[in-house]
């Protein structure tokens, strides 16, 4: 079972609850849980706030669900300046984190100004690589280091 239908079920909702809160249909909120729709990043910011977990968790990158020690309740807009800070404290370039991303610059570029999204599974690459939590890159914590990952 994923977490975010585990974390659901453990505070008793159903999805048309769920999709009652974050105001959107129940079939769009069926197709985050069953993994066919990419949950926009407020969206998981929403979702961890609400359930007071780690956005990690929610994502199974942890098995841990507690929120980060320095956790925060931030702005939910989608402001991904924090990408672009760990690339250059990393001294490198846009183009050499979009080919490990296996993407273009120009789109890695639109995600680091916050102009698209940044899609669940990339969010996920750049917490593994640059070792922080994804909750670090969504301004949801200022610590950097992760819980204990799962393998």
């Amino acid at each position: 079972m994923n977490k975010l239908k585990e974390v659901r079920k453990e505070n008793n909702l159903l999805q048309k609850d769920m999709a009652r809160i974050l105001k959107m249909s129940q079939n769009g909120y069926s197709q985050y849980e069953n993994e066919i729709t990419d949950i926009p990043s407020v969206t998981l910011k929403r979702i961890a706030c609400y359930f007071n977990v780690s956005v990690d968790y929610l994502l199974n990158l942890t098995n841990i669900k507690e929120k980060y020690s320095t956790s925060k309740i931030v702005n939910v807009t989608n402001n991904m300046n924090r990408l672009n800070e760990i690339r250059n404290d990393l001294d490198l370039l846009q183009i050499e984190v979009a080919q490990i991303l296996n993407i273009s610059r120009p789109t890695y570029s639109t995600y680091e100004t916050g102009y698209s999204d940044t899609p669940t599974k990339i969010l996920k690459k750049l917490a593994i690589y640059y070792g922080v939590p994804i909750d670090y890159l969504l301004y949801l914590t200022d610590e950097r280091k992760p819980h204990k990952r799962n393998n």
